[in-house]
């Protein structure tokens, strides 16, 4: 066997191990890619989505290798547009869709403090990862007598599945 054939072989095994490593990462804890450790999202950031959406509001159920049928987005503000819209409705099962453990306990407890979350912007973080920062404006409850308007910064992490998914909280105030 040639040298070429011997690296080609190496290479589409390396393939099979990252896809088979992903499919078995992306069934803990709610079933999709965020629950996947920090490593493995730095690896899972060079594989291209499995569709792009048709466009940036609605996500597009897609069947990857890993078995993932939920939503999967082209964009972090197409993702962070599902969030707010979950958030919004308090509907707990699309927050788990596009957050980490961590992060959707983070938005859980921001509920007290936050109200009608809208997205404002997405910027690239700079962290060199692939990372967007995004920025939320939102209302207080009523039960908090305040006036105005508050914000929220969410660090937007990329994934396969679903895409783009909320990290972590960065502030909100």
């Amino acid at each position: 066997m040639d040298s070429s054939v011997a690296r080609r072989l190496s290479l589409v095994s390396a393939a099979g191990l990252l896809i088979a490593m992903l499919a078995a990462c992306s069934g803990a804890d709610f079933g999709h890619a965020a629950a996947v450790a920090k490593p493995a999202r730095r690896t899972a950031t060079a594989v291209a989505p499995a569709s792009p959406a048709p466009s940036a509001a609605t996500p597009v159920l897609v069947a990857a290798a890993s078995g993932y049928t939920g939503p999967h987005f082209s964009t972090p503000a197409a993702a962070m547009r599902y969030l707010t819209g979950a958030y919004n409705r308090d509907n707990l099962v699309q927050l788990h869709a596009v957050t980490t453990p961590q992060a959707f306990r983070q938005l859980t407890a921001m509920r007290s403090e936050a109200v009608n979350l809208e997205l404002q912007s997405c910027v690239p973080s700079g962290s060199g990862r692939g990372d967007y920062v995004c920025t939320f404006r939102h209302d207080y409850p009523v039960s908090l007598h305040k006036s105005g308007h508050g914000s929220a910064r969410i660090l937007v992490a990329p994934a396969v599945n679903p895409g783009w998914y909320m990290y972590t909280l960065l502030d909100c105030g």
